[in-house]
C-alpha cells in the first residue's frame, strides 16, 4: 500500500516554513558590518553609499521578477534566487576591494527580486486550490516567525562563533543554508493556477497599472514600503551602534537576538491582532513606535538605549503579514506576484537614498545625527499617506455599502 502524497497546501505550506529559514538562517547577520570595516578595512559611509546603486537596481528588478513569476511559474524563480544568494553570501566572504564587492551586490539585487513576493504568491495560490485562502494570514505570520528564528539563531550562533573562528570564514560558511533552501524550494509543486496567453512585458504593464488604478492597494503599498524603510533603519544601525559602545564581537549576537525574538512573538500574534484590531489603527500605532525608537535612540547617548532597537523588531513582526494579508485579499492570482513586488520596489527606491544619507550621518557627523534624520524621515512621509490611505478605504466601505443597497433593491 503506497503513501498518499500531502494536499498541494499542506506540502506547500512546510516547505514555505523551511524556505524561510534556510534563506535566513544567517551566521553572518550579526557580524558582517564588523567584518567588512574590521576584516577588509571598508568605511561605513562607503558601504552604505554603495547601496544607492545596489536599491536602484533591485527597484528596476521588482517588477520584470515578480512577472517572471508569474510567467514562468513562482518555484523556478524561487530555486534561481535562493542559489544566486548562496553565491552573494560567498562572495561577501571572499571580497577583499570595493569592485569585489560592488558585482557582489549586483548578484545579490537579482537573488533579492526574485524571492520578494514570490514565496507568498505561491502559497496564497496553493491554498485558494483548496479553498483555504483565509489560513493565508495565518501562516505568512507563521512564515515569517520562522524566518525570524532562523535569523535569531542564526545572530546569536554567528556572534560566539566568528569570535573563535574568525569573521571571514564565518560569512564563507554563511553560504550553505541558502543552497538547502534551493532544494527545498525545488521540492514544492506549483498550484494550478488559470492564466491566459499572454506577452510577458505586457503583463507586467498590466499588473503595475491595475496597481496604481486601486487606491486601496496603491496606499497600502506605499505605506508598506515606508514601513519597511522604518524597520529597516534599525537594522543597519545596530552594529554601528555596538562598536560606537566598544561591544565584543562575542556579545554582538547577544545583543541582536533578543531583536529578532520580539519579531517572532509578534508575527506569531499577528494574526490574533489583526482579527480584533482595525488594520488602520496598527499603522498608525506602529508609526508612533517608530518614531518613539528613532527619537530616543537619538536622545539617550548610553548603551542601555540598545533596548529601543526592539520597537521597530515590534512593529516588524506585527506588520508584515497585517499587511500581506491586506494586499493579498485585493489582488487576483494571475497578477499576485507582479503587484506584491511593487511595495519591494518602492522600498528599494526609497533605501537606495536613505541608507547612504545614514552612512553619511553616522560617520561625518554622529551617529545620534543618524538616528535624528531618519525620525525626521519617517515623521514627513507617514501622515500625508495615512490620511490617503483612510480616505480610500473609507471610500472602499462606501461602495460596498452602496452595491449591497442596489442588490437588495434588485431583489425587492
Amino acid at each position: 500500500m503506497t503513501a498518499q502524497p500531502l494536499p498541494l497546501d499542506r506540502r506547500n505550506v512546510w516547505l514555505y516554513y523551511a524556505f524561510g529559514f534556510f534563506m535566513d538562517f544567517a551566521l553572518w547577520a550579526g557580524v558582517w558590518i564588523k567584518y567588512l570595516i574590521d576584516v577588509r578595512g571598508f568605511e561605513l559611509k562607503w558601504l552604505l553609499f554603495m547601496d544607492l546603486p545596489f536599491w536602484l537596481l533591485v527597484a528596476v528588478l521588482q517588477a520584470p521578477t515578480g512577472a517572471l513569476a508569474d510567467h514562468i511559474g513562482r518555484r523556478k524563480v524561487l530555486v534561481l534566487g535562493a542559489v544566486l544568494f548562496s553565491i552573494t553570501v560567498l562572495g561577501f566572504g571572499l571580497t577583499t576591494n570595493y569592485w569585489m564587492l560592488f558585482f557582489d551586490y549586483v548578484i545579490w539585487a537579482f537573488a533579492m527580486s526574485l524571492r520578494s513576493g514570490t514565496d507568498q504568491a505561491l502559497i496564497y495560490d496553493s491554498l485558494k486550490a483548496s479553498g483555504h485562502e483565509s489560513r493565508f494570514q495565518r501562516i505568512v505570520a507563521r512564515g515569517f516567525a520562522s524566518t525570524l528564528i532562523a535569523g535569531m539563531v542564526g545572530v546569536a550562533l554567528g556572534g560566539v562563533l566568528a569570535d573563535r573562528f574568525g569573521l571571514a570564514l564565518m560569512v564563507q560558511v554563511s553560504a550553505i543554508p541558502p543552497l538547502l533552501a534551493a532544494c527545498v524550494a525545488f521540492a514544492m509543486r506549483e498550484p494550478p493556477v488559470r492564466r491566459e496567453e499572454r506577452h510577458y512585458w505586457r503583463s507586467l504593464g498590466a499588473g503595475l497599472t491595475f496597481a496604481w488604478k486601486q487606491p486601496q492597494l496603491r496606499y497600502t503599498l506605499l505605506i508598506g514600503s515606508v514601513l519597511l524603510t522604518g524597520t529597516f533603519g534599525p537594522v543597519i544601525l545596530v552594529q554601528p551602534f555596538l562598536l560606537n559602545h566598544d561591544v565584543s564581537t562575542a556579545l554582538y549576537g547577544i545583543y541582536q537576538a533578543p531583536l529578532r525574538l520580539t519579531s517572532v512573538v509578534a508575527a506569531l500574534l499577528a494574526g490574533w491582532v489583526g482579527s480584533r484590531t482595525q488594520t488602520g489603527r496598527i499603522i498608525v500605532l506602529a508609526c508612533a513606535t517608530i518614531i518613539t525608537a528613532y527619537i530616543g535612540l537619538a536622545a539617550v547617548p548610553y548603551t542601555a538605549a540598545f533596548v529601543l532597537f526592539a520597537l521597530p523588531s515590534l512593529v516588524s513582526g506585527l506588520t508584515n503579514p497585517i499587511i500581506s494579508g491586506h494586499l493579498n485579499e485585493r489582488i487576483p492570482s494571475e497578477r499576485r506576484a507582479t503587484v506584491l513586488s511593487v511595495m519591494q520596489l518602492c522600498f528599494s527606491l526609497q533605501v537606495a537614498f536613505f541608507e547612504p544619507a545614514l552612512g553619511y550621518f553616522a560617520d561625518d557627523i554622529s551617529l545620534k545625527a543618524a538616528f535624528a534624520f531618519a525620525g525626521a524621515y519617517f515623521l514627513v512621509l507617514m501622515p500625508p499617506l495615512l490620511i490617503l490611505w483612510r480616505r480610500a478605504h473609507g471610500l472602499e466601505r462606501s461602495e460596498s455599502v452602496a452595491v449591497v443597497v442596489a442588490e437588495s433593491a434588485g431583489g425587492g
